[in-house]
């Protein structure tokens, strides 16, 4: 019998993390989430180490967290889901490879998507939110970088099992809807 990992996947600002927290609670199954591991790891750094040339050293910890995270879970065979800013890069898709292969999982890819001027809009209107951490508060990009930086988080594609979900207009999305096409999917895996 396969094992179920779900990956929510997508650019900055569409949805993600909020829906992976929420799909979470929804099937009492473990989120692994970059986000909160990152915020974690830099509030620990912003309170400890004054030398700034220590955050870049910081700042690569959370994707090792991350990982190392997945895995362990991973051991015990438990439903699990996996919110990160993934992208069809040689050593993301290798990771996968290797822990689905070696933990015996198959993945189910819930795809948060908008334009690309949506995002956009939506990950600058986040730079007047002050209850993010320091270090996670985004900055000014000009479109034509933040076009170039997410066109591999748009385009990510991992896996046989593709849920796509339109967030363009949040109001049109129904969590209930999406997680019963990502139930049914378990379903299927595990029959």
């Amino acid at each position: 019998m396969k094992n179920v990992m779900i990956l929510v996947s997508g650019m900055p600002a569409t949805g993600k993390t909020t829906f992976a927290s929420w799909l979470s609670k929804n099937l009492c199954a473990p989120l692994v989430c970059y986000d909160h591991i990152k915020e974690k790891t830099l509030k620990i750094m912003y309170e400890s180490c004054k030398d700034p040339e220590q955050y870049d050293l910081f700042g690569r910890i959370p994707h090792g967290f991350f990982w190392f995270n997945i895995e362990e879970i991973m051991k015990s065979s438990s439903l699990l889901i996996a919110e990160y800013f993934f992208a069809n890069l040689p050593l993301v898709d290798d990771t996968l490879n290797d822990l689905t292969t070696n933990y015996n999982y198959e993945t189910i890819t819930v795809h948060m998507d908008s334009t690309i001027e949506t995002a956009h809009r939506r990950f600058h209107d986040r730079i007047e939110d002050d209850s993010s951490v320091e270090g996670m508060r985004p900055k000014e990009i000009p479109y034509a970088d933040f076009e170039k930086g997410v066109k591999q988080n748009k385009d990510f594609r991992y896996g046989s099992r593709f849920i796509p979900v339109d967030t363009e207009d949040f109001s049109k999305v129904s969590y209930d809807d999406i997680a019963a096409r990502v139930k049914k999917q378990i379903g299927d895996i595990i029959e």
